[in-house]
């Protein structure tokens, strides 16, 4: 219609009524295409709410699953370092107790950590990582990936030339199969196969460790890889701590843009 009209104008050399009319169109197709990109903005908006959301739920969820993860192993290594004066003759020697024999023979044992964030994977595939609009948050999220694949890194080089003191010493610690349930072993609590674990002794039977002291003592290859086991087994919890804090302060400001009660981070608009 708009331009039936414009084409009687020109054949009348109404020049006014055809800039008017031209005017009206220009306008008109301004104000849809500012409709449009309104909509597509509101749109991306309601998206990055819902990842956002997204990433925070499972940040939350990640941080007390690495936060449980820490307080079963930090035991292992305060356990192990109250040891040390009767290892290396600073204190009477006296039988090493089952639990520290147990945590002697199984000095070299490091599970691969749970670190999964699956959202920030999803949006980094799909291109939705760019609907952040928070630089803060960007920061966080690209520290985390950075502090995780470095962490998987040391991981893998750790766990490549482990010390297996049981194989290597064992006239020094040594596996024994005993019968009945015995005292609790301190370790099942943080094995995530602790149930088949128990079952490999055998109906009626459990797993435990024997040690010689003495031979511990006086064996310099046996107390060199059990300070490289001790020292591999301290980065590990180390690797903890780094993403616990990297996993605290990104679930701060996540509550933060997102309005959630208790946050601790100021919230300020970085957009």
């Amino acid at each position: 219609m708009i331009l039936r009209r414009i084409a009687e104008h020109v054949k009348a050399q109404n020049w006014f009524a055809v800039a008017l009319d031209f005017l009206i169109v220009v306008i008109g197709v301004f104000i849809g295409i500012q409709v449009s990109n309104w909509n597509a903005a509101r749109a991306e908006r309601v998206d990055e709410r819902e990842l956002l959301g997204r990433l925070h739920e499972e940040t939350r969820a990640l941080l007390e699953i690495q936060k449980s993860e820490f307080a079963e192993q930090a035991p292992r290594i305060e356990a192990l370092i109250a040891v040390h004066p009767l290892l290396f003759d600073e204190a009477p020697g006296r039988a090493l107790t089952d639990v520290e024999c147990r945590l002697i023979a199984v000095s070299h044992w490091q599970p691969a950590p749970t670190d999964e964030l699956p959202i920030l994977e999803e949006a980094i595939s799909t291109g939705r990582f760019e609907l952040i609009a928070d630089q803060t948050i960007r920061a966080n999220l690209r520290n985390f990936s950075l502090i995780r694949d470095r962490s998987r890194r040391q991981h893998a080089e750790a766990i490549n030339e482990l010390y297996r003191l049981t194989s290597r010493h064992p006239d020094a610690v040594w596996y024994l199969r005993v019968a009945g349930e015995g005292a609790e072993d301190p370790l099942l609590k943080v094995r995530r196969d602790a149930a088949q674990w128990a079952r490999r002794a055998g109906e009626g039977f459990r797993w435990a460790n024997g040690c010689d002291l003495e031979q511990m003592r006086s064996d310099k290859a046996f107390l060199a890889e059990y300070v490289d086991n001790v020292s591999r087994l301290n980065s590990f919890l180390e690797r903890y701590e780094n993403l616990i804090a990297v996993l605290t302060e990104l679930q701060a400001t996540l509550a933060a843009e997102l309005g959630i009660p208790g946050s601790s981070a100021a919230g300020a608009d970085n957009r």
